[in-house]
């Protein structure tokens, strides 16, 4: 079942590779993005694409940026790269700061980009990462919210093919181009059978909106 309905969607890490194409199919479509960026120094791109940027940092309350909102699409991270430190900061206590703020201000739809192989007890050479996101998911899980949790596979710059694989098995290889997953996360805002799921998103051989409706 699918629910057209215009949102005003918040883009959490607005600035980053894949949430800059979700943020540019929001605006091409019916839906109104919100680009909420850490530095004001990227507010040009976004001005360029006509859409509102808001200035906010996942280390301190953004209230202000939740208020008003339909939707939150989180897909800030500090990557696998980045010091544990820095790592829980954003995409675990990060992420779940923008979840409460969600809850206080009455955002029902929160869809999160997350990634395969998260675990808590993630012994892998990004453990760090993987247990900081598995940590962010149990919680979302656990809320009111009506939450979609996507996890793709390694991130390429390939051009988007509109065809994935889609599981509900969260553990795995492969890859996902950062358009494939963009345009997922767009298309799960209108797709009310994605509320309360948690699946893997890969590149695959089905269209995404078949593979998202057999989910």
């Amino acid at each position: 079942m699918s629910s057209e309905v215009n949102m005003k969607v918040l883009v959490i890490g607005a600035n980053g590779n894949t949430a800059t194409r979700v943020v540019r199919r929001l605006a091409e479509g019916s839906h109104d993005p919100v680009a909420m960026i850490r530095n004001p120094v990227h507010r040009d791109k976004f001005d360029k694409l006509c859409v509102p940027t808001v200035l906010a940092d996942l280390e301190y309350p953004i209230d202000h940026a939740v208020q008003g909102c339909d939707a939150i699409i989180f897909a800030a991270g500090s990557g696998g790269k980045t010091g544990k430190d820095k790592t829980v900061l954003i995409d675990h206590i990060g992420a779940i700061r923008t979840m409460v703020a969600a809850q206080v201000h009455g955002v029902r739809r929160y869809i999160m980009l997350s990634s395969i192989n998260n675990d808590i007890n993630s012994q892998s050479p990004i453990a760090h990462y993987h247990r900081a996101k598995a940590h962010a998911d149990n919680h979302l899980v656990g809320t009111d919210l009506d939450y979609t949790i996507v996890c793709p596979g390694g991130l390429t710059d390939e051009p988007g093919t509109d065809l994935v694989s889609v599981s509900l098995k969260l553990q795995g290889k492969g890859m996902t181009s950062r358009e494939n997953l963009a345009a997922a996360l767009v298309a799960c805002l209108d797709l009310d059978l994605s509320i309360g799921k948690s699946f893997s998103l890969l590149d695959g051989d089905m269209p995404t909106a078949d593979a998202l409706s057999a989910l």
